[in-house]
């Protein structure tokens, strides 16, 4: 019988700290600290002396076998050992730093990449003033919007103090004050019952703030360019895509939106490596090219499931590519290396149908509360939304379907922009870790389209209208975020990725589950 190999030393360069009343691991290279426990700093003081074999490793430490095999796993997963995965992972993060460190400012001659397909021709319906805050404001915009007096063109009841809100830096989520304008009635202030922008018709385009003449652009900071992309939050999507060119090919496109970058315009940042999973970051390279398998599994996909199962399947196949390409090397943190009994067979449709319930359970009970606490703050609109989103949800998870409904003639494409939207802005990937962003991804694509059928059943029609396409994909792309929707995501991590990522096969046409990969 072959002899189980010796667990690598641990690297010397991982310092152990307390931290809030707990013990932690800092990993400067990677940029992470990593909650550990008494027996786990035993393990890790023996291995900072070199490798070690289980044997002895657990007659040092004196704990379960189980206990301690959790431990290596821990330790291995997290790449504190000396094993060939942690050298290249930290290759990755050592050239992702010297990247960081050439990388120029951003500027308004920065390469723009589009994504050939989405395109937008603001059609002045005023769904992008109402219902959502307005800003960040700029000092220069806060500025051009003091220069005048609205009052002649405003209601009797706005004073000039209501024109800007502030959010105060202990309120932000960010930490840092925030000026947005005022709101009335769930609307920007400036929002005449014309549905058209009281500056923009009174002043000009210019005299609005740079957020409102950015919108629906979004702007992605790479370290070899800027990724031009669509905030899917227009309620006129459908029409505002059907008479737009893509900005690659309109010059008077790409004249704005060198503008927009030149006088500050919000941009998001890729992190840089991307973090995918507990243990795996990518580089620049290698991220580039998996987006772009997914961004061409998307555009060919033929039907809704087809849609999901793009966005799921190219990382999914890179991660067992990879795991696997190291699995002769990391032997040592195997039960069999530990005489650890293999557990029992688990049936995976059942483990996959007690993951959804537990998710729809704490998702359910998470967003009543967020619901209760805008409604407590007064955003009785953002509170319906917000019980409409979780109604939705709810309804997919329990396996709801609207096949008795003649679905939009466009559904697919609606669904398309989104995935495509999402993913050209690298969205997912900069949600904290690559598969938790993926299966939010799924998660809006799915009660989504949900929604809209859901919306045709309630109105009583036996079809899915344009509109409701539309609203549905505006309302899960507006709704599941900020700091308290963060939040829900976080705690439910694991039941987020299991189902909507793992198991999205199952969610959206019911086949199998999959066995649960033991880097999962």
């Amino acid at each position: 019988m072959r002899s189980p190999p010796p667990v690598p030393p641990l690297r010397d360069d991982l310092r152990v700290k307390k931290l809030g009343g707990r013990i932690v691991v800092e990993d400067a290279v990677r940029r992470v600290r990593v909650p550990i426990d008494p027996v786990a700093l035993k393990v890790m003081d023996i291995l900072s002396e070199g490798p070690c074999l289980p044997d002895e490793l657990a007659e040092a430490v004196q704990v379960p076998r189980i206990e301690l095999f959790k431990r290596v796993d821990l330790l291995n997963r997290e790449l504190m050992l000396e094993t060939p995965r942690a050298a290249d992972q930290l290759k990755v993060h050592a050239e992702s730093q010297r990247e960081d460190a050439a990388s120029s400012p951003v500027a308004a001659d920065a390469p723009l990449r589009f994504q050939g397909t989405l395109a937008h021709a603001c059609v002045a319906c005023g769904g992008c003033c109402h219902g959502t805050d307005v800003g960040p404001l700029k000092d220069d915009d806060v500025a051009k919007i003091r220069e005048f007096d609205w009052s002649p063109f405003l209601p009797a009841d706005v004073r000039p103090e209501d024109w800007i809100d502030e959010v105060p830096a202990e309120s932000s989520p960010t930490g840092q004050a925030i000026r947005l304008t005022g709101r009335r009635h769930g609307r920007c202030v400036f929002l005449g019952d014309d549905k058209l922008c009281i500056i923009h018709k009174h002043k000009g385009s210019q005299q609005k703030p740079t957020i409102c003449r950015q919108f629906p652009y979004t702007f992605t900071r790479t370290p070899d360019g800027i990724d031009v992309s669509f905030s899917t939050e227009c309620r006129a999507w459908w029409k505002a895509r059907s008479r737009a060119t893509p900005p690659a090919g309109d010059a008077e496109q790409l004249g704005q939106i060198r503008a927009l970058i030149a006088e500050g315009a919000p941009i998001l940042q890729l992190p840089m490596p991307v973090p995918v999973t507990a243990g795996v970051d990518l580089d620049l390279a290698t991220w580039t090219a998996l987006r772009a398998a997914m961004i061409a599994k998307v555009e060919g996909a033929t039907n809704f499931e087809g849609l999901v199962l793009a966005v799921v399947e190219p990382v999914r196949d890179a991660l067992e590519a990879l795991f696997s390409g190291y699995r002769e090397s990391e032997l040592f943190a195997t039960r069999a290396a530990f005489a650890v009994p293999e557990p029992e067979a688990v049936d995976q449709t059942e483990r996959c149908f007690a993951a959804i319930a537990r998710l729809r359970g704490a998702l359910a009970e998470g967003i009543d509360a967020i619901a209760q606490g805008m409604r407590t703050d007064d955003n009785a609109i953002d509170a319906d939304r917000a019980r409409r989103f979780g109604w939705a949800l709810g309804e997919v998870l329990r396996g709801r379907r609207c096949e008795d409904l003649v679905p939009f003639s466009s559904d697919l494409e609606i669904w398309r922009d989104l995935a495509l939207a999402s993913l050209q802005a690298h969205e997912p990937a900069r949600r904290g870790d690559l598969l938790s962003g993926l299966a939010i991804l799924v998660m809006k694509l799915t009660t989504g389209r949900l929604l809209a059928g859901l919306l045709a059943e309630t109105a009583l029609r036996g079809r899915v209208a344009e509109q409701d396409a539309v609203d549905a994909m505006v309302l899960v792309t507006k709704i599941p975020r900020g700091s308290a929707f963060e939040r829900l995501w976080s705690r439910q991590r694991r039941d987020l990725v299991t189902v909507y990522w793992h198991d999205a096969p199952t969610l959206v046409s019911g086949v199998a589950a999959r066995p649960m990969p033991a880097w999962l």
